[in-house]
């Protein structure tokens, strides 16, 4: 009985962990979608919803607290909650740095223009938001190939986010902007940055995931 009680339990947290992710990932994909809209609206609504994940990563935490303390696990059954443990980590600060970007979307008042190549942004963006949604489905399938998968993607990333930037920096510095431009520059710098960010958050999930199901530990960003 208290074996059945101590499975059920896991089965929880990992639905749980589940969960947060796929609230994190709602967050990430609105968040997007009011900047591609500059709908300040929709930004106000995901900075409110940023309280959800919040609520999520403080209930997984007291539950694997819990496991830890109460039913002493070993082997996977430990790394599961290990992982469990430090993935909302990540999941938090994805919901973090999209809440920094609705915050921008919010601060500029007015239809974004994009100061970069439309074609370089969307890809950026794509990638950025692709890559949340297969960290969490790696960890709720536990999907190891997909995880290996990471690192060379976000190579990709951070390929595109120095073109970006370098072109934004380059605008700047040849006074092909005015004034106003300026303000977009600084605000797509930083919504640049939030997103490569946001990617290494999900590279680390797909090592945690990495070591959840195998023992292995990879290099986290």
């Amino acid at each position: 009985m208290a074996r059945v009680r101590y499975v059920r339990k896991l089965k929880e947290l990992r639905q749980n962990v589940i969960k947060m992710g796929n609230a994190t990932l709602k967050s990430v994909e609105e968040g997007l979608e009011a900047l591609e809209a500059s709908d300040a609206a929709l930004a106000e609504r995901v900075i409110k919803n940023d309280d959800v994940i919040d609520k999520c990563d403080r209930k997984i935490e007291s539950q694997c607290m819990m496991l830890l303390a109460l039913e002493q696990p070993m082997a996977k059954d430990l790394r599961v909650i290990a992982t469990s443990l430090k993935m909302i980590t990540d999941l938090e600060r994805i919901g973090d740095f999209t809440v920094d970007i609705a915050e921008e979307i919010v601060s500029m008042g007015k239809p974004i223009r994009t100061p970069v190549p439309l074609s370089k942004f969307n890809e950026l963006v794509s990638e950025v938001k692709s890559m949340v949604a297969d960290s969490i489905e790696t960890y709720a399938q536990g999907n190891i190939e997909m995880a290996r998968t990471f690192e060379s993607r976000d190579d990709k990333i951070d390929s595109l986010y120095k073109e970006i930037v370098s072109d934004m920096v380059g605008t700047f510095v040849e006074g092909q902007c005015s004034t106003e431009s300026v303000a977009d520059i600084a605000s797509f710098l930083y919504i640049t940055r939030y997103l490569e960010r946001i990617a290494d958050h999900a590279v680390n999930i797909g090592n945690r995931v990495c070591y959840m199901e195998e023992g292995e530990r990879n290099y986290l960003k």
